[in-house]
């Protein structure tokens, strides 16, 4: 008798919980639904979000996305990771911007621009890093010959920097300014 109490009340428990469940089941995007909701439809982002991301950014990133927004991420080729762990994965959030971190709702890019910096663009990255960035300053003594520049914006309308300073074709670094580039927004990207 007892047994068939249990097993009644745990098939009355799990059915109840699967009937209130269902998904896009009239076919139309939910995107004003998911948005009021903090999330974002992954299958059916937003028509300003980001759905690929540019050369040579490609070849050593990845576009995640999660319901609570986008991120740049390491793809198949790389690996990402922070100077000192071998255990925890960076990655480059919307969220990242210091005015959007406290704000609800999902985040995801609408604007992601790569630019290879000129020998004078190096120089001014190099001094900047230098005055903000305590492991630039660790591992950067001399400024390095090749560095990128990613322009990025979320939907919130905030932008930060991501320097990419390039150690050799097979290490790069990445230090996400949001605005500031502190140290631990730091990381190393090294070819597989």
């Amino acid at each position: 008798m007892l047994r068939f109490r249990i097993t009644w009340w745990v098939g009355v428990v799990f059915f109840g919980l699967a009937g209130g469940a269902s998904a896009h089941n009239d076919g139309e995007p939910d995107h004003e639904e998911a948005d009021t909701a903090g999330f974002i439809d992954c299958d059916r982002p937003p028509a300003d979000a980001i759905r690929a991301l540019p050369a040579p950014l490609s070849a050593w990133a990845t576009l995640e996305c999660l319901p609570v927004g986008q991120k740049l991420a390491q793809n198949d080729d790389w690996l990402w990771r922070y100077p000192a762990s071998w255990t925890t994965r960076p990655e480059a959030p919307a969220w990242a911007p210091d005015a959007s971190r406290s704000l609800p709702g999902a985040k995801y890019f609408t604007k992601l621009g790569v630019e290879t910096l000129s020998a004078d663009a190096i120089g001014r990255m190099h001094e900047r890093l230098l005055k903000e960035s305590a492991t630039y300053r660790f591992y950067f003594e001399a400024r390095p010959d090749k560095a990128y520049r990613l322009a990025v914006k979320n939907n919130l309308g905030h932008e930060m920097e991501i320097f990419v300073p390039v150690e050799s074709e097979t290490k790069y670094w990445a230090f996400l300014c949001v605005p500031t580039c502190r140290p631990e927004y730091a990381f190393i990207m090294e070819k597989r």
